[in-house]
């Protein structure tokens, strides 16, 4: 069974997240996800959320974020967990099973959550509505205790050899 797409983009997002503001490796920060995500859905290479995270710190540089960039990343994980997309909220209570199940079909990749994340970040600039509520950390969200609870890991040095 697979990683639903969503919970890849704000894993990819988490792991820009943390590496802008530790001083830790990329490839350590990027093991953390690759493991939880490996544990719990079919086997996701760390080589997988290591290049979509280059390219969204790249779009990042281009757009000049600056001390904003973890802002917008943390904003970025508020919308895919509560919106299926722009206008669509994520019902967060499904009748069957639970948020975090697998799905049957793979819908992952690294190019869509690019693309999904320059989408975001443009509509953001005109609608300020989808930023995440003030205060909001994905380590205290209940409606995905395992996102919070590898969120809430701190990776060190050692994890990355």
């Amino acid at each position: 069974m697979f990683c639903p797409n969503w919970i890849f983009d704000i894993c990819v997002a988490r792991t820009a997240k943390e590496f802008l503001e530790a001083e830790i490796s990329l490839e350590g920060v990027a093991k953390k996800y690759s493991n939880f995500l490996s544990e719990h859905y079919s086997e996701i290479q760390i080589a997988s959320i290591q290049q979509t995270v280059e390219s969204i710190l790249l779009f990042l540089s281009e757009i000049e974020a600056n001390e904003m960039a973890t802002e917008l990343l943390d904003d970025f994980c508020h919308f895919r967990l509560y919106y299926e997309k722009i206008g669509a909220p994520r019902k967060m209570k499904p009748i069957f099973g639970n948020l975090e199940d697998p799905v049957k079909v793979n819908d992952w990749g690294g190019e869509a959550t690019i693309k999904s994340f320059k989408a975001f970040v443009f509509a953001l600039r005109s609608n300020s509505s989808l930023k995440a509520a003030l205060g909001w950390r994905l380590e205290d969200d209940t409606h995905v205790p395992l996102l919070a609870e590898v969120a809430s890991k701190q990776v060190s040095i050692l994890d990355s050899l």
